[in-house]
């Protein structure tokens, strides 16, 4: 269950992706947009050369002499006053320098045409092969840029395409990690109402049991024994007395061992385990076969130990109230590194059932020493039941 102030987040992640989609696309526009203008460039360079050509034929340089270069002039000025064509000068060194060439061979063709070609140094066909020239390097310093920028753009286009995906995957994994720590801590915080309510549920059944079979057999053996002071019935009362007290005694003791296991103390986790399951075999309609190993020399901890105890007490109960076994079988071994308790029944199996308060108790029973526990279909049928415990490192004195 995820805590309702998250539900305002996808519209959040929603937001920041569309943010950088429409990034993406500008710059992408942009690229276009750059290309296309550097195309209008090349072709207004082609248009000019194709003009100068005519205006060549002027001076023998191409076919049969035609007029000046006055028309020539006004339309390339008017080309120099591109904005794209600006931004080459500034960017492209080359294409800057193709460009002032051709300002020059215009300012002394002018000049060459205006002194009729009087000096040997004013000849215009010189100035204007220089000019035709300088129009040539100009068209291929277009086209070089254009490919050029062309390759940067596509390349800060998959970079920019990268960094969006990886922030995406990084809003994805935050997402998904929020969500897993909020499901952990609901499921925590629900594990830990439902275990206040547990204890709160056992503290009630204890106190019915004290009041109502342990405080009346005390208070009715205490009568009795007024009863056996006062009259002739001293025997019969004395032994009824006796009788409620036994039974007093008995129901205190069931309730202790239910609270603490006095085995646990006396002979260990194995011995007592083996009482709990031969104690439960007796009572419910099933055989249990228990064997325990490697625990020789072995000292666990109280708290370990009552930990183990409880899980198979839980595992056990559950097979005799859920599934219907005949038969079951538990294992508890201590191996190298971990201690490992399986109670394998032939029961009908846990099925599709959620986990219920027992299991998440045991497991978390597990957890808190930093093991685990698993509840599988069995390999012949019914459950199977494995929990284990990291064994304790005995450290050097």
């Amino acid at each position: 269950m995820i805590p309702k102030s998250s539900g305002a987040r996808p519209y959040l992640e929603a937001a920041i992706a569309g943010l950088l989609l429409i990034a993406t696309a500008i710059f992408a526009i942009t690229i276009l947009d750059s290309q296309e203008a550097y195309s209008d460039d090349r072709a207004g360079l082609m248009v000019l050369r194709e003009s100068w050509g005519e205006v060549a034929m002027g001076y023998g340089l191409r076919g049969t002499p035609r007029s000046g270069s006055a028309e020539f002039a006004k339309a390339y000025t008017a080309f120099r006053a591109r904005p794209s064509v600006k931004h080459l000068i500034n960017a492209d060194v080359a294409f800057a320098a193709s460009s002032r060439r051709v300002d020059e061979a215009l300012v002394r063709l002018e000049l060459a045409e205006s002194l009729g070609g009087a000096r040997a140094d004013n000849n215009p066909a010189r100035y204007a092969a220089v000019l035709d020239e300088a129009l040539g390097d100009m068209v291929g310093r277009v086209s070089a840029y254009s490919k050029s920028r062309l390759y940067s753009s596509r390349l800060s286009l998959a970079a920019l395409g990268i960094l969006v995906f990886a922030i995406g995957a990084f809003f994805v994994f935050l997402e998904r990690r929020m969500r897993h720590e909020n499901v952990e801590g609901e499921e925590s915080r629900a594990l830990a109402r439902a275990l206040i309510s547990a204890q709160e549920a056992e503290r009630l059944r204890l106190s019915h049991e004290l009041h109502d079979a342990v405080a009346q057999d005390l208070a009715a053996a205490k009568l009795y024994c007024g009863l056996a002071a006062s009259c002739d019935k001293v025997e019969v009362d004395a032994k009824r007395a006796v009788d409620l007290l036994d039974r007093s005694i008995g129901e205190l003791r069931d309730i202790c061992h239910g609270l603490r296991p006095a085995e646990l103390d006396r002979l260990g986790v194995q011995d007592a385990c083996a009482r709990l399951c031969q104690e439960i075999a007796d009572a419910a309609r099933f055989a249990v076969d228990f064997r325990s190993m490697g625990f020789e020399g072995l000292d666990l901890d109280e708290e370990l130990e009552i930990n183990i105890y409880r899980v198979l007490q839980e595992a056990l109960n559950n097979v005799r109230k859920h599934a219907a076994a005949r038969h079951v079988t538990v294992r508890l071994i201590a191996r190298t590194v971990s201690i490992r308790l399986t109670v394998e029944d032939d029961g009908v199996g846990p099925g599709s059932s959620q986990a219920g308060l027992g299991r998440r108790g045991m497991a978390e029973r597990a957890r808190m020493f930093g093991g685990g526990l698993d509840v599988l279909p069995g390999p012949h049928g019914g459950t199977l039941v494995s929990a284990w415990f990291p064994r304790p490192v005995k450290e050097d004195p």
